[in-house]
């Protein structure tokens, strides 16, 4: 359980119109600087701190040294009917995202299925922020990364050999909350072993491993991470880094250094395509009221859908405002004065 003594409450729209704002301090336009924020602020609203606004400074500072492009000039490469392949330009992997999955969108609008390739690009956050656009179109989303050198390692390995991959699929429901699977192929997002350490909460045994391969609780001393479910977790983040990695003209993880470029891939599957729309949707709905109904086990009060707790805590988080760690609220304070700006 989080301790929410160690929270300040902000409101949502405020944090969103000043973090736009630091971006907007270092050159970054307002269009760009509001699409990021937004972004941040929304996975913030799903309690997903980890890839919310508590990157904002490693962002800044990467967007002040030159390594992620202030203002890219995104291109499609190539492209077909169903398919595209995107140049990042080394810029905000946030924009290359939206760019990536708008454009699956608007293909899947008329051939059924479209999926689109990024490479040369930077850290996007989580992948639900792009599986979840296609929502709006009524469609199903998916989204991967391959992002930073490899911290995950084999079943029975102590040595890095695939990145800690995310997988998202978002797909809609008529009148429920729709399904929104965003999972790492590792046993925990590094993000959440953060989180979990700022709280001060252990780090389960069996999940890291130190930089010699023994096993540890210390979240510092964490260099080394075990895949989800051993070898499923392990061949989901081969998976997920070839279709976001030489896929798309990048490289596997395992043979990246520090500082080398982050690669994406998105499709989007037109329902109407393949069944009428009301129908799927309709039957979506008995699908999750089936398995939310489903019997919990002894000291559960109730079964999840993929999503749904997140869900939750947006409508929560909007009508009583957005919770976030103090700690967290002082570097967002700190880094508005270095910049000369003031977080009301």
């Amino acid at each position: 359980m989080i301790d929410r003594s160690q929270e300040i409450i902000v409101n949502p729209n405020e944090l969103r119109e000043f973090v736009s704002d630091i971006y907007q301090k270092i050159g970054v336009s307002k269009s760009d600087a509001d699409t990021i924020a937004n972004l941040q602020v929304e996975t913030d609203l799903r309690g997903v701190y980890s890839h919310g606004t508590r990157a904002l400074r490693r962002y800044v500072n990467g967007m002040k040294s030159g390594f992620i492009n202030i203002k890219p000039n995104m291109k499609v490469t190539k492209e077909g009917l169903a398919f595209a392949l995107i140049d990042g330009d080394m810029g905000s992997g946030y924009l290359a995202g939206v760019k990536g999955m708008s454009l699956a969108i608007n293909k899947a609008k008329t051939v059924g299925v479209a999926m689109v390739g990024v490479f040369n690009s930077e850290h996007f956050g989580a992948a639900s922020c792009y599986s979840m656009m296609a929502l709006e179109h009524d469609m199903i989303g998916f989204s991967t990364t391959n992002t930073g050198k490899a911290s995950i390692t084999a079943p029975g390995g102590i040595e890095p050999v695939i990145a800690n991959n995310p997988i998202s699929y978002a797909i809609p429901a008529k009148n429920e909350p729709p399904i929104v699977l965003d999972m790492a192929c590792g046993i925990a997002a590094w993000g959440r072993i953060v989180t979990m350490n700022l709280y001060g909460q252990p780090i389960p045994d069996g999940w890291l491993l130190d930089e010699n391969g023994e096993p540890t609780n210390d979240a510092n001393k964490g260099k080394m991470m075990i895949p989800a479910a051993g070898p499923k977790g392990y061949g989901l983040g081969i998976v997920a880094g070839t279709l976001a990695g030489p896929l798309v003209g990048g490289i596997s993880a395992c043979l990246k250094k520090n500082g080398e470029p982050s690669e994406h891939f998105f499709f989007a599957i037109n329902v109407e395509s393949f069944t009428p729309l009301n129908e799927f949707k309709t039957k979506m709905d008995e699908t999750i009221r089936k398995i939310r109904s489903s019997k919990p086990a002894n000291g559960v009060d109730r079964i999840y859908l993929p999503g749904e707790i997140e869900w939750y805590n947006r409508q929560k988080f909007l009508k009583e405002g957005l919770p976030i760690h103090k700690e967290h609220f002082q570097d967002l304070v700190k880094l508005g004065e270095e910049l000369g700006m003031k977080f009301q």
